[in-house]
């Protein structure tokens, strides 16, 4: 599966789940995903979240990794410390922004319910 076709998923749903509209930002956060040929930005705040082309370098997340670090994160397979401490990810940016969305990221997580 793409990334971005992941990344839309989770855009979708923080967009859909009103509880986490406390936690977004008041100002956009740019989120940056980036693993081989493709990069996607997207940016997240109170007002919504959507794709964008560029963002202010200052208030940019970037992850870098493999595709398929980059897809078990977004399936929730494995949190971003985790994928952190075991190397298959590396994160730059402001550790507060890098904490935001880990809790959206879990927060926002595909959940499969036993039948």
């Amino acid at each position: 599966m793409k990334i971005y076709e992941l990344t839309k998923k989770f855009m979708e749903r923080v967009q859909t789940l009103h509880h986490l509209l406390p936690i977004l930002p008041e100002e956009e956060l740019y989120i940056r995903f980036e693993c081989d040929a493709e990069t996607l930005i997207f940016a997240i705040s109170k007002t919504g979240v959507h794709l964008v082309q560029e963002a202010d370098e200052r208030k940019i997340l970037t992850i870098r990794g493999s595709k398929e670090a980059l897809v078990s994160l977004l399936k929730g397979e494995l949190k971003l410390q985790q994928q952190l401490r075991l190397k298959e990810l590396v994160v730059s940016g402001s550790f507060r922004h890098m904490l935001l969305l880990e809790s959206l990221l879990h927060l926002a997580k595909p959940y499969r319910y036993a039948s």
